[in-house]
C-alpha cells in the first residue's frame, strides 16, 4: 500500500529521522505518527519506509507479508 501526498516533501535534514520517536518537523507536532505506524507494521511482520518527493510531496510505503489478515 502507498499514500502520496503534494505538499513540500521532507527535508533533507528531518529524513534521517522521520521514524524516530518525538521527531517533528511541525511546530505543534507530537512526532509520534510514523513511530507508531513502524510499531504496528514490524509487529505483523511488515515493512514500512518513507520517500521524500521533495518540493512535490512525500510517499509511505508499507507491506505485510503475503495472507496477514486471513486469520490462517
Amino acid at each position: 500500500m502507498s499514500v502520496t501526498d503534494t505538499g513540500p516533501g521532507i527535508a533533507a535534514k528531518a529524513v534521517h529521522h522521520r521514524f524516530d520517536s518525538l521527531a517533528t518537523t511541525k511546530e505543534a507536532g507530537m512526532g509520534m505518527g510514523l513511530s507508531i505506524c513502524k510499531s504496528i507494521v514490524e509487529a505483523h511482520g511488515g515493512q514500512i519506509e518513507v520517500a521524500s518527493l521533495e518540493g512535490k510531496g512525500a510517499c509511505l510505503r508499507f507491506s505485510l507479508p503475503q495472507g496477514w489478515g486471513r486469520g490462517d
